[in-house]
């Protein structure tokens, strides 16, 4: 276990995702993530402020990576490194939500490991990542609820001045999932609690 547990981590710092393969200019606010309760107050007064903003949505991903709701305005965005990820983009490379999936093999672990291994050191490896990576002024751990599942949230900021928020859950599926945002402080006040209220492993009728 030992042994798999340590592909795991090499897997995760490489598999850094968004942030980094996009020049790593991203994280998060501490007043709007620290916890879902916070990220709630942000959804209540964007909905407050900006109705008609809020309701322009639209519903992205898949059955294999899960779904959450964007700006209905934003278009599929693929980075060059970012493998097999799901994003979307506001038509630029500042705010980016992407969606995926960890799977068993990635990690070089059997099904049963997979169902065993505590998302925890998944978290770890890439705030660790994320620590290391000199682009980042900033880099904390918390916790908040997205789509109803407890996550293990990394924030980084950039020394750029823009954000990227990590969250990392297990559905009830099972499934060990990956989510992030990437943006500026308007896209982390206005799609953040977004992303957090809308996930769900199944697409909403």
């Amino acid at each position: 276990m030992k042994k798999s547990l340590f592909l795991a981590t090499i897997l995760i710092s490489s598999f850094a995702l968004t942030a980094c393969s996009n020049k790593g200019q991203t994280e998060s606010s501490t007043n709007v993530i620290t916890s879902s309760s916070s990220s709630q107050e942000a959804s209540t007064s964007t909905t407050t402020s900006s109705d008609k903003k809020t309701e322009e949505t639209q519903v992205i991903g898949s059955d294999e990576y899960g779904f959450v709701k964007v700006p209905k305005s934003w278009i599929k965005f693929n980075e060059v490194q970012g493998g097999n990820d799901i994003q979307y983009s506001d038509g630029t490379d500042v705010n980016i939500v992407t969606l995926n999936t960890f799977k068993p093999e990635q990690f070089g672990i059997s099904e049963e490991e997979y169902s065993k291994l505590d998302i925890i050191l998944v978290s770890n490896s890439i705030l660790t990542a994320k620590e290391k990576d000199s682009v980042f002024s900033k880099v904390w751990g918390s916790k908040a609820i997205i789509g109803g599942y407890d996550a293990y949230v990394v924030n980084a900021i950039a020394k750029s001045g823009k954000y990227l928020v990590t969250w990392v859950f297990r559905s009830n599926d099972g499934k060990i999932r990956y989510v992030s945002f990437e943006g500026d402080s308007e896209g982390l006040t206005n799609v953040l609690p977004m992303i957090e209220s809308s996930w769900s492993n199944k697409k909403p009728e």
